[in-house]
Protein backbone atom coordinates (compact mmCIF):
# COMPACT_ATOMS: atom_id res chain seq x y z
CA UNK A 1 0.00 0.00 0.00
CA UNK A 2 1.51 3.35 -0.78
CA UNK A 3 1.66 6.37 1.02
CA UNK A 4 -1.68 8.21 1.95
CA UNK A 5 -2.20 11.41 0.51
CA UNK A 6 -1.53 14.53 2.92
CA UNK A 7 -2.99 17.24 2.39
CA UNK A 8 -2.90 20.90 4.35
CA UNK A 9 -5.92 23.70 4.96
CA UNK A 10 -6.78 26.50 7.03
CA UNK A 11 -10.14 27.22 8.41
CA UNK A 12 -11.79 29.84 10.56
CA UNK A 13 -13.66 29.03 13.64
CA UNK A 14 -15.45 31.97 15.57
CA UNK A 15 -12.74 34.11 13.79
CA UNK A 16 -9.40 32.13 14.77
CA UNK A 17 -8.16 30.23 11.73
CA UNK A 18 -6.75 26.85 12.72
CA UNK A 19 -4.36 25.53 10.25
CA UNK A 20 -4.43 21.33 9.97
CA UNK A 21 -3.15 18.24 8.00
CA UNK A 22 -5.41 15.76 6.87
CA UNK A 23 -4.94 12.00 5.46
CA UNK A 24 -6.93 8.81 4.73
CA UNK A 25 -10.54 8.76 4.74
CA UNK A 26 -13.61 6.86 6.57
CA UNK A 27 -14.58 7.63 10.04
CA UNK A 28 -12.68 10.46 11.83
CA UNK A 29 -9.91 10.71 14.38
CA UNK A 30 -8.61 13.90 15.50
CA UNK A 31 -5.09 14.24 16.72
CA UNK A 32 -3.96 17.15 19.05
CA UNK A 33 -0.79 17.46 20.00
CA UNK A 34 1.29 19.44 23.15
CA UNK A 35 3.48 21.60 24.53
CA UNK A 36 6.40 22.49 23.42
CA UNK A 37 5.20 20.98 19.83
CA UNK A 38 2.91 21.28 16.61
CA UNK A 39 0.77 19.13 14.81
CA UNK A 40 4.07 18.05 13.23
CA UNK A 41 4.76 15.57 16.14
CA UNK A 42 2.27 13.29 14.90
CA UNK A 43 4.26 12.35 11.66
CA UNK A 44 5.58 9.05 12.76
CA UNK A 45 2.10 7.45 13.04
CA UNK A 46 -0.29 9.31 10.68
CA UNK A 47 0.14 7.07 7.88
CA UNK A 48 -0.68 3.96 9.69
CA UNK A 49 -3.87 5.81 11.38
CA UNK A 50 -4.66 7.53 7.70
CA UNK A 51 -5.18 3.25 6.49
CA UNK A 52 -8.57 3.33 8.07
CA UNK A 53 -9.25 6.87 9.05
CA UNK A 54 -9.81 9.91 8.28
CA UNK A 55 -7.12 11.86 10.19
CA UNK A 56 -7.10 15.59 11.31
CA UNK A 57 -3.98 16.91 13.20
CA UNK A 58 -4.52 20.80 13.76
CA UNK A 59 -2.18 23.28 15.64
CA UNK A 60 -3.78 24.27 18.39
CA UNK A 61 -4.93 27.67 19.35
CA UNK A 62 -1.71 29.50 19.62
CA UNK A 63 0.56 26.70 18.58
CA UNK A 64 2.02 26.26 14.82
CA UNK A 65 0.36 27.90 12.05
CA UNK A 66 -3.09 28.19 13.50
CA UNK A 67 -3.31 32.21 14.52
CA UNK A 68 -2.47 33.80 17.92
CA UNK A 69 -4.84 35.95 19.76
CA UNK A 70 -4.64 37.18 22.73
CA UNK A 71 -7.81 35.40 24.42
CA UNK A 72 -9.23 32.33 24.77
CA UNK A 73 -6.84 29.72 26.03
CA UNK A 74 -8.56 28.26 28.26
CA UNK A 75 -9.26 24.42 27.64
CA UNK A 76 -13.56 24.96 27.43
CA UNK A 77 -12.64 28.04 24.19
CA UNK A 78 -9.32 25.53 22.62
CA UNK A 79 -11.75 22.50 23.12
CA UNK A 80 -14.73 24.51 21.30
CA UNK A 81 -12.39 25.59 18.38
CA UNK A 82 -12.09 21.79 17.91
CA UNK A 83 -15.89 21.27 18.09
CA UNK A 84 -16.22 23.84 15.41
CA UNK A 85 -13.03 22.50 13.14
CA UNK A 86 -14.69 19.21 13.60
CA UNK A 87 -18.37 20.32 12.20
CA UNK A 88 -17.04 22.86 9.51
CA UNK A 89 -14.90 19.93 8.09
CA UNK A 90 -18.45 17.99 7.78
CA UNK A 91 -18.32 15.66 10.76
CA UNK A 92 -20.40 14.81 13.43
CA UNK A 93 -18.43 12.66 15.38
CA UNK A 94 -14.86 12.19 16.36
CA UNK A 95 -12.73 9.77 17.85
CA UNK A 96 -9.98 12.10 19.75
CA UNK A 97 -5.79 11.20 20.73
CA UNK A 98 -4.88 13.93 22.68
CA UNK A 99 -1.02 14.59 23.82
CA UNK A 100 -0.15 16.57 26.65
CA UNK A 101 -1.72 19.67 26.11
CA UNK A 102 -4.09 18.48 23.18
CA UNK A 103 -5.02 15.81 26.10
CA UNK A 104 -6.25 18.62 28.25
CA UNK A 105 -8.42 20.23 25.04
CA UNK A 106 -9.46 16.52 24.83
CA UNK A 107 -10.42 15.67 28.27
CA UNK A 108 -12.77 19.13 28.22
CA UNK A 109 -13.66 18.59 25.09
CA UNK A 110 -15.29 14.91 26.02
CA UNK A 111 -16.89 16.34 29.01
CA UNK A 112 -18.58 19.62 27.35
CA UNK A 113 -19.43 17.46 24.11
CA UNK A 114 -19.81 13.52 24.89
CA UNK A 115 -22.21 13.23 22.04
CA UNK A 116 -18.95 14.54 19.66
CA UNK A 117 -16.19 12.51 20.65
CA UNK A 118 -16.76 8.84 20.74
CA UNK A 119 -13.38 7.60 22.34
CA UNK A 120 -10.84 9.53 24.01
CA UNK A 121 -7.22 8.30 24.23
CA UNK A 122 -5.27 10.25 26.59
CA UNK A 123 -1.25 9.98 26.50
CA UNK A 124 1.33 10.93 29.17
CA UNK A 125 -1.37 13.33 31.17
CA UNK A 126 -3.27 13.16 34.00
CA UNK A 127 -6.27 15.19 34.45
CA UNK A 128 -5.68 19.20 35.46
CA UNK A 129 -7.16 18.95 38.59
CA UNK A 130 -5.82 15.55 40.04
CA UNK A 131 -2.07 16.80 39.22
CA UNK A 132 -2.57 20.54 41.26
CA UNK A 133 -4.42 18.11 44.34
CA UNK A 134 -1.58 15.71 44.07
CA UNK A 135 1.04 18.47 44.27
CA UNK A 136 4.15 17.52 46.36
CA UNK A 137 7.64 17.89 46.41
CA UNK A 138 8.39 15.15 43.73
CA UNK A 139 5.56 16.18 41.56
CA UNK A 140 6.95 19.95 42.24
CA UNK A 141 10.58 18.97 40.36
CA UNK A 142 8.86 17.36 37.45
CA UNK A 143 6.25 19.98 36.91
CA UNK A 144 8.31 23.09 37.98
CA UNK A 145 7.21 24.90 34.23
CA UNK A 146 3.77 24.70 34.67
CA UNK A 147 4.67 26.98 37.59
CA UNK A 148 6.95 29.45 35.65
CA UNK A 149 4.83 29.64 32.51
CA UNK A 150 1.91 30.71 34.49
CA UNK A 151 3.39 33.94 35.13
CA UNK A 152 2.95 37.00 33.70
CA UNK A 153 5.45 38.55 31.23
CA UNK A 154 8.78 36.71 32.60
CA UNK A 155 8.94 33.47 30.66
CA UNK A 156 8.67 35.56 27.42
CA UNK A 157 11.63 37.92 28.43
CA UNK A 158 13.77 34.99 29.90
CA UNK A 159 13.18 32.53 27.32
CA UNK A 160 12.63 34.63 24.19
CA UNK A 161 16.70 34.91 23.56
CA UNK A 162 17.32 31.60 23.96
CA UNK A 163 13.67 29.85 22.59
CA UNK A 164 16.14 26.79 21.06
CA UNK A 165 18.37 26.79 24.47
CA UNK A 166 14.97 26.06 26.57
CA UNK A 167 12.72 24.02 24.05
CA UNK A 168 16.03 21.62 23.59
CA UNK A 169 16.17 21.33 27.63
CA UNK A 170 12.76 19.51 27.46
CA UNK A 171 13.37 17.42 24.57
CA UNK A 172 16.68 16.14 26.21
CA UNK A 173 15.34 15.58 29.54
CA UNK A 174 11.48 14.56 28.87
CA UNK A 175 13.08 11.90 26.66
CA UNK A 176 13.91 8.33 27.23
CA UNK A 177 14.58 7.57 23.26
CA UNK A 178 16.17 10.22 22.16
CA UNK A 179 16.73 9.14 18.82
CA UNK A 180 12.93 9.75 18.51
CA UNK A 181 13.02 13.37 18.26
CA UNK A 182 15.30 13.66 15.05
CA UNK A 183 17.58 16.83 15.01
CA UNK A 184 15.31 18.12 11.86
CA UNK A 185 11.71 17.33 14.32
CA UNK A 186 13.74 20.08 16.87
CA UNK A 187 13.95 22.50 14.11
CA UNK A 188 10.38 22.32 12.86
CA UNK A 189 9.37 23.25 16.64
CA UNK A 190 12.24 25.47 17.52
CA UNK A 191 10.89 27.70 14.25
CA UNK A 192 7.20 27.47 15.32
CA UNK A 193 8.00 28.70 18.86
CA UNK A 194 10.17 31.59 17.07
CA UNK A 195 6.96 32.61 14.99
CA UNK A 196 5.57 36.21 16.24
CA UNK A 197 3.72 35.91 19.37
CA UNK A 198 4.25 31.69 19.44
CA UNK A 199 6.07 31.73 23.03
CA UNK A 200 3.65 34.42 24.57
CA UNK A 201 0.28 32.18 23.22
CA UNK A 202 1.77 28.99 24.39
CA UNK A 203 2.58 30.32 28.22
CA UNK A 204 -1.24 31.84 28.06
CA UNK A 205 -2.31 27.87 27.35
CA UNK A 206 -0.58 27.24 30.93
CA UNK A 207 -1.96 30.55 32.29
CA UNK A 208 -5.64 29.23 31.80
CA UNK A 209 -5.09 26.97 34.58
CA UNK A 210 -7.18 28.58 37.32
CA UNK A 211 -10.16 28.68 34.61
CA UNK A 212 -9.21 25.41 33.74
CA UNK A 213 -9.25 24.01 37.34
CA UNK A 214 -12.26 26.09 38.24
CA UNK A 215 -14.08 24.26 35.93
CA UNK A 216 -12.99 20.43 36.31
CA UNK A 217 -14.29 21.15 40.26
CA UNK A 218 -17.75 22.21 39.02
CA UNK A 219 -17.84 18.93 36.95
CA UNK A 220 -16.38 16.75 40.34
CA UNK A 221 -18.81 18.44 42.66
CA UNK A 222 -21.90 17.71 40.06
CA UNK A 223 -20.61 14.32 39.48
CA UNK A 224 -19.81 14.62 35.47
CA UNK A 225 -17.88 12.08 34.25
CA UNK A 226 -16.24 11.01 30.77
CA UNK A 227 -19.05 8.09 29.41
CA UNK A 228 -17.36 7.40 26.53
CA UNK A 229 -14.16 4.55 26.33
CA UNK A 230 -11.21 6.08 27.69
CA UNK A 231 -7.12 4.93 27.03
CA UNK A 232 -4.75 6.38 29.25
CA UNK A 233 -1.23 5.75 28.00
CA UNK A 234 1.50 6.94 29.53
CA UNK A 235 6.04 6.44 29.06
CA UNK A 236 7.81 4.50 32.15
CA UNK A 237 10.09 7.53 32.85
CA UNK A 238 7.31 10.61 32.10
CA UNK A 239 5.99 12.36 34.72
CA UNK A 240 3.25 10.77 35.47
CA UNK A 241 4.43 7.15 35.92
CA UNK A 242 5.06 8.97 39.47
CA UNK A 243 1.69 8.89 40.02
CA UNK A 244 -1.10 5.38 40.01
CA UNK A 245 -2.20 7.25 36.30
CA UNK A 246 -5.23 4.51 35.62
CA UNK A 247 -6.35 4.50 39.72
CA UNK A 248 -6.83 8.42 38.85
CA UNK A 249 -8.13 8.19 35.66
CA UNK A 250 -10.72 5.63 36.71
CA UNK A 251 -11.59 8.54 38.92
CA UNK A 252 -13.07 10.69 35.85
CA UNK A 253 -14.48 8.35 33.62
CA UNK A 254 -16.29 5.73 33.23
CA UNK A 255 -14.60 2.59 30.94
CA UNK A 256 -11.05 3.02 31.08
CA UNK A 257 -8.01 0.96 30.15
CA UNK A 258 -4.50 2.08 29.97
CA UNK A 259 -0.71 0.98 30.05
CA UNK A 260 2.66 2.02 30.68
CA UNK A 261 5.19 1.82 27.65
CA UNK A 262 8.28 1.08 28.62
CA UNK A 263 11.80 2.46 27.74
CA UNK A 264 9.26 6.06 26.82
CA UNK A 265 9.67 9.24 28.03
CA UNK A 266 6.92 12.09 27.56
CA UNK A 267 6.57 12.21 23.65
CA UNK A 268 5.48 9.02 22.80
CA UNK A 269 3.89 9.37 19.30
CA UNK A 270 7.84 9.88 18.33
CA UNK A 271 9.84 7.86 21.07
CA UNK A 272 7.21 4.50 20.21
CA UNK A 273 5.40 5.11 17.85
CA UNK A 274 4.70 1.75 17.35
CA UNK A 275 3.75 0.56 20.78
CA UNK A 276 1.76 3.19 20.71
CA UNK A 277 -0.21 2.92 17.28
CA UNK A 278 -0.54 -1.08 18.80
CA UNK A 279 -2.87 -0.15 21.88
CA UNK A 280 -4.56 2.71 19.61
CA UNK A 281 -5.37 0.06 17.11
CA UNK A 282 -7.06 -2.30 19.40
CA UNK A 283 -9.26 0.84 21.21
CA UNK A 284 -10.20 2.71 17.87
CA UNK A 285 -11.41 -0.93 16.18
CA UNK A 286 -14.53 -0.20 16.98
CA UNK A 287 -14.72 3.13 16.01
CA UNK A 288 -14.27 1.62 12.03
CA UNK A 289 -17.03 -0.79 12.46
CA UNK A 290 -19.92 1.73 13.37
Amino acid sequence: MGQPTVTTGVTAVDGVRLHYVRAGSGPLLVLLHGWPQTSDCWRPVLADLAADFTVVAPDLRGYGLSDKPTTGYDKRRMAADMAGLVEALGFEKAAVVGHDRGARVGHRWALDRPEQVERLAVLDIVPTREMFRRLDASLASGYWHWLFQMQPDLPERLVGPDIRGYLEYFFERWTYNRHGLTPEAVDTYVRAFSRPGALRASFDDYRAMEQDVALDDLDAAEGRRLSMPVLALWGSVGLPSRLPSLEIWREYADDVTGAEIPECGHFIPEERPEVMLAHLRDFLAAATNR
